[in-house]
């Protein structure tokens, strides 16, 4: 075997070791840029927020319940999504799905409101304010 210059021409080699090295240095580049990111945007959709909000429901929900969705939050809007998803993902394995179908009822606002009467109107019964804008509703009988 022979050296590596006698067997690829030297226009080859140097190109292989630029690509590497500019491969390398988009690689620093974008580390640094995303780390500048996550220090002035750490959480935007504040999910971390939603394990403070809904910490008190876990006890009191089964961990295999399923939950309906009650909000005030504008359909589609990226709050809406916000609340609905960190609510998903914090209740988990809860199953929590939009409506009021289920026994137990998740109430998460973001404003606050007369919540036994807006349940009642839903034909749910308000079993726990939490606070926060979180309420736990039970399907009326």
């Amino acid at each position: 075997m022979g050296r590596a210059s006698e067997q690829y021409p030297f226009a080859v080699i140097a190109s292989v070791v630029a690509v590497s090295v500019l491969c390398l240095w988009g690689s620093f580049e974008s580390y640094q840029f995303e780390s500048a990111d996550q220090q002035q945007n750490r959480d935007p959709y504040m999910i971390s927020a939603q394990f403070v909000r809904l910490e008190p429901l876990l006890p009191v929900v089964p961990q295999g319940a399923e939950m309906g969705y009650l909000t005030d939050a504008q359909p589609g809007s990226v709050l809406d999504s916000a609340m609905f998803l960190g609510a998903q993902y914090v209740l988990a394995p809860r199953l929590v799905a939009r409506g009021v179908v289920h026994d137990w009822v998740l109430g998460n606002f973001s404003h606050p409101a007369d919540f036994a009467a807006l349940g009642q109107s839903n034909g749910l019964r308000l079993q726990q304010d939490f606070g926060n804008g979180v309420v736990l509703f039970r399907k009326e009988r």
